[in-house]
């Protein structure tokens, strides 16, 4: 997937610009997009999948305006955990490497916990 830096995408804490490049929080949502998208046409019917772990190496800076290429592809399928090897690029540079694990759950066993997720608030 193709990502466009935007001013929004900038190294933020608590509404204060740190650093006016891609950000690792944008980084790494958008390694999550791109893992998802990379999965989802092989579920059968009636699964889904949550999110289990993302681990990236933020390597170089992208500018805002910048052009953030990333590519997930899926490395490893075992059982229910389905892990996707990420890069992100910019057209000069590798910017990020990393991986993104989920796990296959039936949906309806996935609503139940997320019902009981809310639920179990205080």
């Amino acid at each position: 997937m193709e990502i466009l830096v935007t001013p929004e995408m900038t190294a933020k804490l608590d509404g204060r610009e740190i650093h006016a490049v891609y950000s690792t929080f944008w980084l790494c949502y958008h390694a999550e997009v791109a893992a998802r998208k990379a999965i989802e046409p092989y579920f059968e019917e009636g699964e889904n999948a949550v999110g289990g772990e993302v681990c990236m190496r933020h390597e170089a800076m992208a500018a805002v305006g910048d052009t953030v290429f990333l590519k997930a592809t899926v490395s490893e399928v075992k059982d229910k955990k389905i892990v996707c090897t990420i890069e992100a690029r910019t057209a000069k540079k590798r910017v990020a490497r990393g991986h993104q694990t989920q796990i296959i759950l039936p949906d309806k066993v996935l609503k139940s916990m997320v019902l009981e997720a809310k639920e179990n608030i205080f």
